[in-house]
């Protein structure tokens, strides 16, 4: 899994998020749930859910770009920030795309939190997991490879 993780392209996993919230966003129903109203505030609740994870998978694209270091604080921000803006302009680009839509700012707040409790997620409980997970593995890789080099 680590080798995998590693593998990935750097911004890779940040483009493929920002397709589905696009996919999320502009694809009519593309759950097949019969009705969005299945709860008081259910649609919110949606918006929270799908932008905790998209700002979650932009800080942790960049925090694998820093490894073996720690990522700057204002840098994880700043990336929360702009799951927050993504959020707006989607609202936006759905106000535009379909006539009937109506702009709802709690869709826009439920994304905000959604995105700051990523990054607090984050720092606070994942940053250390993270890096310890992930930089074991290149660690390990580079003994490995510096031996290789050794014996030849």
């Amino acid at each position: 899994m680590k080798s995998f993780i590693l593998s990935i392209p750097n911004g890779l996993a940040s483009v493929v998020m920002v397709l589905i919230v696009m996919f999320f966003t502009f694809v009519n129903n593309p759950l097949g749930v019969n009705s969005l109203r299945l709860f008081p505030y259910a649609e919110q609740v949606g918006h929270f859910i799908l932008y905790f994870i998209t700002a979650l998978v932009f800080i942790l694209d960049y925090a694998k770009t820093r490894l073996p270091h720690h990522s700057k604080i204002n840098q994880e921000i700043a990336f929360a920030a702009v799951a927050s803006v993504l959020a707006l302009m989607m609202e936006i680009g759905l106000m535009i795309y379909t006539n009937g839509y109506e702009y709802d700012i709690n869709n826009w707040y439920a994304a905000s939190v959604g995105a700051v409790l990523a990054f607090l997620f984050y720092h606070f409980w994942l940053l250390h997991p993270f890096r310890y997970y992930l930089y074991h593995s290149i660690q390990h890789h580079w003994r490995y490879q510096h031996r290789r080099k050794k014996k030849k």
